[in-house]
């Protein structure tokens, strides 16, 4: 039953999930192509690895979907930790402050909407909420997301006759798949963003490339990361310092490569994600994400040698 589950998932659920994803806004089906490599790729991977080394197929549909759908779970704990966050820092500002954050451009702001943006992103007040915002309601939210298939996992192994050593691989390829899961509906929700918002054809395919490139490729670093710690550590209980060690690093790396790009756009006065326009700033923003792959390769080879 599981098993049919599953099949009808990846043969049904996939096309109307992507079908529904282009409704009003067909110019992101021609990203969509370009969108789902990266999970075309973990699929290719795990086919050309050893039988014994492949994760169960079912499994990470699972994992896949149920990334997909615990996004809803996601946003609204983050959007419950940032209403936290904000209204000690803000006061009787927080509701304006969530109000920008929202906004996806500025094209059609008042004069007056423009200088209070300006006003609250020079604060000292914003910076605090920024470190606290991308480190606990973006790293720490979304890496726990990463990890939960694979305390699942560890915890089915442990209830199991089968005492045999899960393989790194499989470790990985569960972590990834639930990046993935998450990376893909983000990465269409910020192109479905950019062509409502009516942003030029450049700047769309600049924002569909920054997605797939530094988006898909953050999110599995960082799963990666959990997967490499996991598999290093072997056996271990579920305990605050624990969860820690496996955790810590990703975190600590997803919020401080979100604190940068978010950084960027508050010194051109923006609350919230608004692409730079300053050249410098786009280059800067473009070196931080490019600068992804490279860490991506040479995690893989360590994680070879674990």
């Amino acid at each position: 039953m599981s098993a049919t589950i599953a099949k009808g998932l990846r043969w049904i659920g996939m096309p109307v999930f992507l079908g529904s994803t282009i409704i009003g806004t067909p110019l992101v089906a021609v990203a969509t192509p370009f969108i789902m490599l990266p999970t075309l790729a973990l699929l290719y991977k795990r086919h050309t690895l050893p039988r014994d080394r492949q994760a169960d197929l079912n499994s990470l549909t699972y994992i896949y979907f149920g990334s997909i759908f615990g996004i809803a779970g996601v946003v609204l704990a983050q959007l419950l930790l940032v209403r936290a966050i904000a209204k000690p820092l803000f006061g009787d500002q927080a509701a304006t402050l969530i109000t920008e954050l929202g906004r996806s451009t500025v094209k059609d702001l008042t004069s007056d909407q423009i200088a209070l943006r300006g006003k609250l992103a020079s604060s000292w007040q914003y910076w605090v909420f920024l470190v606290a915002m991308t480190y606990v309601a973006a790293g720490g939210v979304e890496e726990l997301l990463k990890y939960a298939p694979i305390a699942y996992l560890r915890r089915r192994q442990r209830q199991s006759a089968d005492k045999k050593a899960i393989p790194k691989e499989v470790y990985l390829q569960y972590a990834v798949a639930a990046g993935l899961g998450f990376s893909t509906i983000e990465n269409m929700a910020f192109a479905r963003v950019a062509v409502k918002a009516g942003e030029s054809g450049w700047k769309l395919a600049l924002t569909i490339f920054e997605r797939v490139v530094a988006g898909a490729t953050g999110h599995c670093l960082t799963a990666a990361l959990i997967a490499v710690n996991v598999a290093k550590m072997g056996e271990y209980r579920t305990t605050p310092g624990n969860l820690w060690r496996v955790l810590g690093g990703p975190i600590l790396w997803h919020g401080s490569f979100d604190l940068m790009l978010f950084g960027l756009s508050a010194l051109e006065d923006n609350v919230g994600w608004i692409h730079p326009e300053d050249p410098w700033r786009i280059a800067g923003a473009q070196r931080l994400r490019n600068g992804q792959p490279d860490q991506a390769i040479s995690l893989l080879s360590v994680l070879g040698n674990v």
